[in-house]
């Protein structure tokens, strides 16, 4: 549905500007008088005019008949669409003055206003009207123009048109007869014909060709200037390094988090192992906290949002790890004539150093559902591929900038961060693994089974009450503040 343009000023106003208005006369007894305006010089006033007469804004936005390649346009100026509205708005203005001449029977006096001509057209415009202040109208529309875009003054639509359809080499296709009215209101129905009309009225291609080169050449420049600076500060040796770190400096650091409390659905034969398990969970936790703070911006951040995207992210980046430190214990074996390896069904995880848990335990603690899904899932994956620890704390670091968690107040920024990461590993694929091509997707697509995983790991955590009565937020904020 278009909607109305709004006209800024009554027709009382203009009427008694001339001296001469009689609210007794009917709009329909005014010999000559065009709606077109009416509908231009301001709102109509329920007192003053009648329901049924609606104002028309066609003159203006250059709607003075079909469009003509010849006509209404230039390139240089509106050129004779231009003195069309100056004509029409003068022949508007005698009409009112003859009127008013009438009235006062047939007397040469009573207009008391100056004919409009080109040269005051400007000035008959209120401050607030859009086309006052300017000095040119848009060739191919009508609309205010906002300077001259590639040889043509013209708005920001039509430039922004014009420029799009040259970059992007794009073709259109009339749906009438290739000759559609073209103005503010219609210039968007036919791309074909507005693209025609910016041809007819001088707008170039070259020019938009020679912008795009010039600032191609100005991006090159940026990019040398900042590439010491803090757009190229994430790298994959600085999310590597911050992976080493953290694994040296936990020790025997831990976050009471996972317990088998007095209300945990643990039997009693394997409390003394899962409790060595939460253990040994409580420290990755501990760990990933610390890599968290040395991966670049995260520190930086609001600490709120520190702390949602640590307790988001946790699971995941734990049973990432998990699955690539269990590689090493899944077993292959080549066919006799050694044209295939095959994978064994694995039996070991390692779930962290020097602490393994075998399938069979898994199986009598009911979580061998999990147990196959991490090794099969993601551990024998990471093995085709042979997945580095530089490689490995990238996966962590996107899982960590989390754009979509809810309530953020930095979204827009760790998104950024998510895409630099993007980046870092797709340029690391691109020089360390030039012959697979499709390292870099392969990396990636492991991300979704991991999402998957890590929600069934917490649904059983909280089926068998291993969570601790006390907010994970509480021990983070406590592992913020200290120093590194």
């Amino acid at each position: 549905m278009l909607k109305k343009e709004k006209p800024m000023l009554s027709v009382a106003a203009i009427i008694q500007a001339q001296g001469r208005w009689d609210r007794t006369l009917p709009l329909a007894g005014l010999a000559g008088f065009d709606a077109a305006l009416v509908g231009h010089m301001g709102p109509l006033s329920p007192q003053d005019m009648k329901p049924d007469l609606k104002p028309d804004i066609s003159l203006l936005n250059g709607s003075v008949g079909p469009f003509s390649p010849g006509n209404n346009c230039g390139p240089a100026s509106p050129g004779a669409f231009n003195q069309q509205v100056a004509a029409a708005l003068q022949q508007q203005q005698q009409n009112v003055n003859n009127l008013n001449s009438q009235q006062s029977g047939g007397g040469g006096g009573g207009g008391g206003g100056t004919p409009t001509t080109p040269t005051n057209m400007s000035q008959q415009y209120p401050p607030n009207h859009p086309l006052s202040g300017s000095k040119h109208l848009c060739s191919i529309c009508g609309d205010r123009a906002s300077g001259k875009h590639y040889g043509v003054y013209s708005c920001e639509g039509c430039k922004g048109f014009f420029k799009r359809t040259v970059r992007k080499d794009l073709s259109y296709a009339c749906r009438e007869d290739k000759n559609c009215t073209i103005d503010k209101r219609q210039r968007n129905r036919c791309q074909y014909c507005r693209y025609q009309k910016c041809l007819a009225c001088g707008m170039k291609r070259e020019a938009v060709q020679e912008e795009r080169q010039r600032s191609s050449k100005f991006s090159i420049k940026s990019e040398e200037i900042n590439s010491t600076s803090s757009v190229r500060d994430v790298t994959i040796e600085r999310i590597h390094e911050a992976e080493q770190l953290s694994e040296q400096k936990s020790g025997d650091n831990a976050i009471p988090y996972l317990r088998v409390g007095s209300n945990s659905m643990i039997p009693p034969e394997y409390k003394g192992a899962v409790s060595h398990l939460c253990q040994m969970v409580n420290k990755q936790i501990y760990q990933l906290i610390d890599f968290a703070r040395r991966v670049p911006h995260f520190i930086n951040l609001p600490r709120d949002d520190q702390v949602m995207l640590l307790r988001c992210g946790w699971n995941e980046m734990l049973i990432a790890a998990v699955a690539w430190r269990s590689m090493e214990y899944i077993e292959t074996e080549r066919s006799s004539d050694g044209s295939r390896i095959t994978v064994r069904q694995p039996q070991l995880m390692c779930l962290g150093p020097n602490f393994t848990l075998h399938r069979n335990s898994a199986q009598q603690a009911g979580v061998d559902t999990l147990f196959d899904r991490i090794l099969c899932e993601l551990g024998i994956k990471m093995k085709r591929l042979d997945v580095t620890r530089a490689e490995l704390g990238v996966l962590k670091a996107i899982i960590l900038f989390n754009p979509d968690i809810r309530g953020l107040k930095c979204q827009k920024e760790i998104d950024g961060m998510r895409e630099k990461i993007y980046a870092c590993l797709d340029e690391h694929c691109k020089q360390q693994h030039p012959s697979e091509d499709g390292r870099f997707a392969q990396l990636l697509l492991r991300l979704p089974a991991l999402r998957s995983i890590s929600l069934k790991c917490l649904d059983h955590l909280n089926f068998i009450r291993l969570l601790s009565d006390k907010h994970l937020d509480s021990f983070i904020v406590e592992m913020l503040d200290m120093p590194i």
